[in-house]
Order: C-alpha cells, then structure tokens, then sequence
C-alpha cells in the first residue's frame, strides 16, 4: 500500500508538471517580451553559417548599451534610449511607426539593439539586396524600434534608410509571408533593393514576414 501511495504521488507531481509546461507554452507567445521571437527567424541557418560571417567590427553598435525588455515608466530615473536616436544609420517608415537604428555586424546579438543588416548580403551604397532583420515585438508602440506594424505596409508604399551619410528611398514591390525553410530571400540581386524579414504571425516564430522594396 505504501509503494502505491509514493507511485500515486510521483504520478500526480508528474501530472502537474506536465499541466504547467503546457500553460507556459500557450502563455509564453502572449508575452511582449519577444523570448520566443528572439532569434527564431535565423533557426533554418546553421551555426557555421551564421559564425562564418565576414568579421566586422561592430563600429555602429553602442558599446556596453543595455537594453531592457519593457520601458521604465511613472517613475522619477530617465527613460532609457530604446530607439537609439544618437545612431544615424536608420530605417524610417513612419506611417507604420517605425525609427530603428540599423546596425552592421557579424553577430545575431545585434538584434537587441535595433535592425540587423545582414552580413551575408548587400549594403545600400553597394546595390543588390540588402536584408535587414528585426525583432517583432521585442517592443510595443509608440516604441519603433521593433518591426511591430510592418505587416501594415502595402504595396507602392515608400519609405527610407539611411546609411553611412546617405539616404535611400525605397518603394515596397512586395508583401508575402513564407516559411522558416525559405531562404530564397536572402539571394543577391541584379538590382538594388532592400529586404525586411521578421517573424509572423504577431506574437509567434511560426512564419516569416518578407517587405521587398525598390530603390527609387
């Protein structure tokens, strides 16, 4: 009688455990702090491909800027800088209110602290394609330093980037979601263009949302 009263107990400690993980893993996408949307838009490329990256100083990255999950607020300390409005390399698209600083660099950790250009891929001053990541709601609005709204951005809308002293204006040419196995994306192109990727639907890594544009 005994053993089956410990059997009965491990059993129900298990049955709460297993309830618990399937509450967190409805619960978890719901939260806007973007754990889950984190990377996920890079788990189809291997490690070696990511590390095999060309090394580039990260000159454009703000040493030692610490970003939080959620903004301060209501309170007496400063709120801190999650837009980084002293980097001048930016992705403008304020119909969709979006201000992201865009960050060239070797390393995915880029992306916690705005618009990761692609080191695989072009950059605007050189055609081609060039591809920025972005989290999508690693932040909310009024916040645009995430591709929150970007699903919001249709066809024939423009927009610009700037880059290294210039700027760039851009006509979006496509909208389309595609699945994580889909890398085609990613492709060098005859002529210029600027590629945004992030995950989609909202909240979730299932998917990935593509913005091609044109530069005009």
């Amino acid at each position: 009688m005994p053993k089956n009263t410990d059997q009965h107990k491990i059993y129900k400690k298990l049955g709460f455990v297993l309830i618990t993980l399937s509450l967190l893993g409805i619960g978890i996408p719901l939260l806007s702090f973007g754990f889950l949307d984190d990377y996920a838009f890079l788990d189809t490329l291997s490690e070696q491909e990511i590390n095999s990256a060309i090394t580039i100083n990260d000159q454009f990255v703000v040493p030692g800027q610490e970003i939080a999950p959620t903004p301060a607020s209501n309170t007496a300390t400063p709120v801190p800088d999650y837009e980084l409005k002293n980097i001048n390399n930016r992705l403008s698209i304020p119909q969709i209110g979006i201000n992201m600083p865009i960050f060239l660099s070797d390393s995915v950790r880029t992306l916690a602290k705005g618009g990761w250009m692609f080191p695989h891929t072009s950059t605007p001053d050189k055609g081609g394609n060039t591809v920025i990541f972005g989290h999508r709601f690693k932040f909310l609005p009024p916040i645009g330093n995430t591709f929150y709204n970007l699903d919001k951005l249709t066809v024939g809308e423009e927009f610009e980037l700037s880059w290294q002293g210039a700027t760039y204006r851009y006509r979006v040419i496509e909208s389309k979601v595609v699945e994580p196995t889909d890398l085609s994306v990613l492709n060098p192109t005859d002529s210029p263009r600027l590629t945004l990727i992030t995950c989609s639907p909202l909240f979730t890594s299932k998917q990935r949302l593509i913005i091609i544009a044109e530069r005009i």
